[in-house]
């Protein structure tokens, strides 16, 4: 019982840098001043708590000696990432209410309260449509395990990381080293299931992922719905088959055209799958491999890998980057991937390397989301003007749909917002003709400036490899 009071005390060290920070401080008393080692006076406050608590009779100690059955206390400990944590908590709380399950919840107190009347701190955790929780943190539980009992203890660093001890009878020590392992799991293969996530383990509300805005061409629709959305459904018939039924479709296009918003018309009409929504700044070395495993725990499971290219320059004829090894293995590896559909994004294939891009296994479809067609220019124009309360109806519209000939919808969206602000700005209620002139004639002339940059960025910058030879 001891050692596992004790093993809590070592971690209050690990706050500071004991090498570099100065702890000294100097006391004004009067006519004297004396210094004092605030490091020395903790090391010997902390000896005199552990002294007390061995030889002391607190409430805590007894219950827990009751639970332990008179056993020495084996104890594991497992560092979790902040949001991963709470699940892990929430699981445990759900399975705590649940009569036909063998663990139950015997009581909670703030971990520094040894008479054990001090509440704990709560954390809110949102599981969106499945509602909102509120679990103990900094917190020790007592658990009564079907025969035996259990104590977890909780702390957290400045990060918000979740550390948690496990301490059981020493005689039942396996169960200790599983009981996070099993925890983890559970929370990926029930808790998560059917939910969108983020890689930090944040759960997003699927009802937000809709807009309106989004107008696509029958081609794009059609490959859209005959690639992710009507392929998901059969994945079960594949694996029936022992056909793996993993999939990767790439998006290509220029900034602006929609890609974001496809990938929000897929996760809103996936009503029932799980979904890992991955940004460019949640990736780094370590990242791909720990998600594509959640997703398999997931599975069915869609990874969204949001601006692939931006992801360090993943070629080699631009950067040796560890992060393009992973990611290959992690699509098409020995784990195997059956069961998850990889959903990428990028505004421009030449930056990704011929592995990824040309690979069926990891990417198998390219769909190109070019700028609209003059139809569909039509419909987002004048569902803008609806939107900023224009007339389309009183305008000449095919002008402006030939006017705007290779704009992407960003930019059409740019437009009638434009116009909108002149016919304010000139003292009108309503948009007319001489103010979408003037938007069109500023948006073209920035996108052309836009367009030119790019280009000769491009061709004048050498490769990073060139750059520091």
């Amino acid at each position: 019982m001891d050692e596992f009071v004790e093993g809590h005390a070592q971690d209050d060290e690990e706050d500071f840098d004991l090498e570099t920070e100065d702890f000294t401080t100097s006391l004004d008393l009067g006519e004297t001043q004396v210094s004092v080692d605030l490091l020395a006076f903790h090391r010997t406050n902390k000896g005199a708590l552990a002294a007390l608590r061995r030889t002391s009779t607190t409430p805590c100690l007894l219950a827990r000696k009751e639970l332990m059955k008179g056993e020495e206390i084996h104890n594991h400990s497992r560092f979790f990432p902040c949001h991963l944590g709470d699940l892990m908590l929430v699981l445990l709380q759900e399975r705590c209410k649940d009569e036909n399950h063998p663990w139950t919840l015997v009581r909670e107190f703030h971990k520094d309260d040894s008479t054990m009347e001090r509440p704990p701190s709560y954390s809110r955790v949102d599981l969106g449509s499945r509602g909102v929780y509120e679990v103990a943190v900094d917190a020790e539980l007592h658990l009564q395990m079907g025969t035996h009992g259990a104590v977890l203890y909780m702390t957290h660093d400045n990060d918000g990381d979740r550390r948690f001890h496990f301490g059981v009878p020493k005689s039942q020590r396996l169960e200790a080293d599983r009981f996070f392992e099993e925890l983890e799991e559970d929370v990926f293969s029930t808790l998560l299931k059917g939910l969108v996530m983020t890689s930090t383990y944040r759960v997003l509300d699927r009802s937000t992922y809709h807009d309106e805005r989004l107008t696509l061409s029958k081609d794009i629709e059609d490959a859209i719905d005959r690639e992710v959305i009507q392929y998901v459904p059969l994945m079960k018939e594949l694996e029936d088959i022992g056909v793996p039924s993993s999939r990767g479709v790439l998006l290509v296009g220029e900034p602006g055209t929609g890609k974001t918003m496809i990938v929000k018309h897929i996760v809103r009409s996936l009503t029932e799958l799980s979904i890992i929504v991955v940004t460019p700044d949640e990736l780094g070395r370590g990242s791909i491999r720990r998600i594509f495993q959640h997703a398999r725990r997931m599975s069915p499971c869609m990874v969204v890998l949001e601006d692939l290219d931006n992801v360090g320059a993943i070629s080699r004829d631009i950067a040796q980057h560890p992060i393009l090894g992973e990611l290959l293995v992690a699509m098409d590896g020995t784990d195997g991937n059956s069961g998850v559909i990889a959903v990428a994004t990028t505004n421009n294939l030449n930056l990704l390397d011929g592995a990824i891009r040309a690979r069926p296994g990891r990417f198998d479809r390219v769909i190109a989301v070019e700028a609209p067609s003059s139809d569909v220019r039509r419909s987002m124009l004048t569902r803008q003007m609806n939107t900023f309360g224009g007339q389309p109806e009183n305008l000449d519209m095919r002008w402006l749909v030939r006017e705007t000939e290779g704009l992407t919808g960003a930019y059409l969206n740019e437009v009638v917002k434009s116009a909108f602000i002149r016919s304010r700005q000139r003292g009108s209620t309503s948009i007319e003709v001489l103010d979408l002139e003037a938007a069109v004639s500023d948006v073209v002339g920035s996108r052309k400036m836009a367009t030119e940059g790019r280009r000769t960025s491009t061709s004048h910058s050498a490769p990073p490899s060139q750059l520091f030879a």
